[in-house]
């Protein structure tokens, strides 16, 4: 944790939060959602849908029954959603969803536990296309494209936050290629007028640095590059070929790495704007049965001025209140 916000306080000592801080002095749980959505977050649920499927179902019955209480706009999966891409699995996570199905719109991305057999990634073929196909989603959530027909790795979606302000969701595939990064900046540039979230399993590391395989190799665990996937890129790559030119991406959300499970990086875009950057994981062995169903909510205010982050476990029905589970994003006043 000490690492953690060693890394924020950095970034904002060396300018590189721009129109945004970190702020967790007296911060608490909302308890009133007036003028507020939410994003909800749900990492890395592999454990859930091959051993513990009553605890993704515990998740998503809570989303579904929350959801206008804290103005769920849409519920982001960020890989990792079976742990050997085996129908049993994808079956679980398919029951566990369709709790959400024409209630609660979401959008996943694939992990490395997603691809090729037995989930070992050695290439990019993946059961999600299977049971989650673009038919599922469409006509009720924001789902507005795919990169390739018939197949879900890479995706797009269009959505409005609380106060009717237009945002766009892009999904990548694990490690994701340069044809599939040049894909995505066509996608940003056609919706330049929309704020972005990208999604993808590997992009930050548990110490909130981006996952640098040319400059830190191995010293970073589970980099993409240490696997057997063919052509792909690291989260470092993916911030210089993608996200640092587009300035209307604002945030960046990933999974996959342990350590702590947590990590936060505020960097500056080549237009001079805050990109938010966060690493979630419960997986095990940080929480206990396959984690325990925590899950992350972001909780945006309308005027755009703060963002409350903080976790929630239905099975525990309680909150964490640590300073890496319980913060604010707050704007900074020109």
């Amino acid at each position: 944790m000490i690492t953690y916000w060693l890394s924020c306080i950095l970034a904002i000592s060396t300018g590189l939060c721009g129109q945004w801080q970190v702020k967790t002095d007296q911060v608490k749980v909302p308890e009133q959602f007036k003028d507020t959505w939410s994003l909800v977050l749900l990492p890395d649920v592999q454990y859930y849908n091959d051993t513990y499927p009553g605890l993704f179902e515990l998740q998503t019955t809570w989303v579904k029954n929350n959801a206008d209480r804290i103005g769920a706009k849409y519920v982001l999966l960020l890989g990792d959603v079976s742990n050997h891409n085996v129908d049993r699995e994808w079956e679980n996570a398919s029951e566990a969803l369709t709790i959400l199905d024409k209630k609660v719109p979401y959008a996943m991305c694939p992990g490395n536990h997603d691809c090729g057999e037995n989930g070992w990634s050695a290439d990019r073929t993946t059961k999600m296309d299977l049971y989650f196909p673009y038919e599922r989603m469409a006509g009720w959530s924001g789902i507005a494209g795919v990169k390739t027909e018939g197949q879900m790795s890479n995706t797009y979606h269009l959505f409005e936050g609380g106060d009717g302000s237009p945002w766009l969701i892009i999904t990548l595939e694990w490690s994701p290629t340069d044809d599939t990064l040049q894909w995505a900046d066509k996608i940003l540039r056609q919706y330049r007028q929309r704020k972005a979230i990208i999604i993808t399993h590997a992009y930050l590391y548990h110490d909130s640095t981006r996952y640098d395989w040319k400059t830190k190799g191995t010293a970073q665990e589970w980099n993409p590059h240490s696997y057997s996937t063919p052509g792909g890129n690291d989260g470092q790559e993916i911030w210089d070929k993608l996200i640092r030119q587009n300035e209307n991406v604002f945030l960046v959300l990933s999974g996959h790495v342990i350590g702590d499970g947590t990590g936060l990086l505020i960097s500056e875009n080549d237009a001079g704007r805050s990109v938010i950057q966060k690493l979630i994981n419960y997986q095990s062995p940080i929480h206990e049965i396959g984690g325990s169903a925590w899950l992350r909510v972001m909780t945006f205010s309308n005027d755009f001025k703060k963002i409350t982050c903080w976790s929630y476990s239905p099975l525990f029905k309680k909150y964490r209140t640590e300073e890496d589970q319980l913060f604010e994003l707050v704007q900074i006043e020109p």
